[in-house]
């Protein structure tokens, strides 16, 4: 079995077992409980949370502990929009976000809030003048993504944030699913940012949303205090304990993780180009981590079908949209429906292996090259 899916979900690493089982069985105590045992798990959390931010070289952010990705983009888009819209009902939006992004700004929308979506450049990437001409006086959220799941396309999010601070009243929000645990990222000029344990080898439930403390939200959960009163809920510590062991696993010796999933993109590359019906989606502002391949005269699913046969694994799409039948991502970068209809995405980990390149790419030289 060859997988080559690590930016839908990655395996837990082997480590986050014991230590998931050590904490579950130490800190069963409520964290919102007074006494000792709910107290020990309060401070455990605390712990926690120190760590996060020092492997993020956070300074002094809020951590608020989510399910997941998708619960830390609804809090951040409709809980600040739900908050401040008398400030302004005015959101901008960039054209390459993640379902649960753009599904926060439809529901919004049908709320009555004007959203408005940055244009697409062949680049991929957002153009700060494209974002100042559609700033209007109430505009109070501006949401892009750090790193596009399809194409692995990474903005520029520092000097987005340096020009968004000239504008006081707007909060900057980034969906930084992922981006965190692959590369580093200066998140001082970013009011609020999401991501998951599940994508950097950690287990699957827990995530957060990270957010400047001057930035005030409605909750999206109703129920009593608990950590933070804009999440509501007994905590799961446990959960919360893995998620800072993971980012701290996935840090370690973290230029050298980069540098080794550099060397299997740039042999796939190298392969892949010798044929003629193969296209390239991503460019070169994208990470390594996400190589987007079209091979004409074959649609996606065909081409996931086949390597389905092989055990090889890979995306037609973001495993949240895989059902709409082309990629709108490849569509507004490439104009081309043809590569939107035959593109997928091979996403590589410091865990594969040459070994594993090669014989991914011998089974499509054997399939489906020309």
């Amino acid at each position: 079995m060859i997988y080559l899916d690590y930016s839908a979900t990655t395996p837990v690493d082997e480590r986050l077992f014991d230590y998931f089982s050590l904490v579950s069985k130490e800190y069963y105590g409520n964290p919102n409980s007074k006494h000792r045992l709910g107290q020990a798990s309060l401070h455990a959390i605390k712990e926690s949370t120190r760590l996060v931010k020092a492997t993020l070289n956070l300074k002094d952010q809020e951590i608020i502990y989510t399910s997941g990705a998708t619960e830390a983009n609804n809090l951040a888009i409709k809980g600040y929009a739900h908050k401040n819209q008398s400030s302004g009902k005015h959101l901008i939006v960039s054209p390459y976000e993640h379902s649960s992004v753009v599904a926060c700004f439809s529901a919004l929308e049908k709320e009555g809030f004007l959203v408005d979506v940055l244009p697409s450049r062949p680049d991929g990437l957002v153009s700060l003048k494209d974002l100042e001409e559609m700033i209007q006086e109430d505009t109070i959220l501006v949401s892009i993504g750090a790193l596009n799941s399809e194409l692995g396309i990474l903005q520029d999010l520092k000097s987005i944030g340096e020009f968004l601070t000239k504008y006081p009243k707007i909060a900057f929000h980034v969906d930084a699913t992922q981006a965190v645990g692959k590369i580093v990222l200066d998140y001082d000029l970013i009011d609020m940012f999401s991501f998951a344990a599940h994508k950097f080898y950690g287990l699957k439930g827990i995530g957060a949303l990270v957010k400047n403390p001057k930035i005030k939200l409605d909750p999206i959960i109703s129920g009593g205090s608990s950590l933070s009163n804009e999440r509501s809920g007994t905590p799961a510590t446990s959960l919360i304990l893995s998620l800072s062991k993971s980012l701290e696993l996935a840090y370690s010796n973290i230029e050298q993780k980069y540098e080794h999933v550099l060397q299997l993109k740039n042999y796939l590359v190298g392969e892949l180009s010798r044929f003629e019906n193969v296209y390239f989606n991503s460019n070169s502002n994208s990470i390594p981590h996400i190589v987007n391949v079209s091979i004409f005269d074959y649609s996606s699913v065909e081409v996931q079908r086949i390597l389905n046969n092989h055990e090889i694994y890979v995306s037609t799409q973001s495993a949240c949209v895989a059902n709409q039948g082309y990629s709108h991502v490849i569509y507004r970068v490439t104009g081309d429906e043809k590569r939107a209809k035959s593109g997928f995405r091979i996403s590589i980990s410091y865990k594969t292996t040459l070994d594993e390149i090669i014989e991914f790419v011998d089974c499509l030289r054997g399939e489906l090259l020309k």
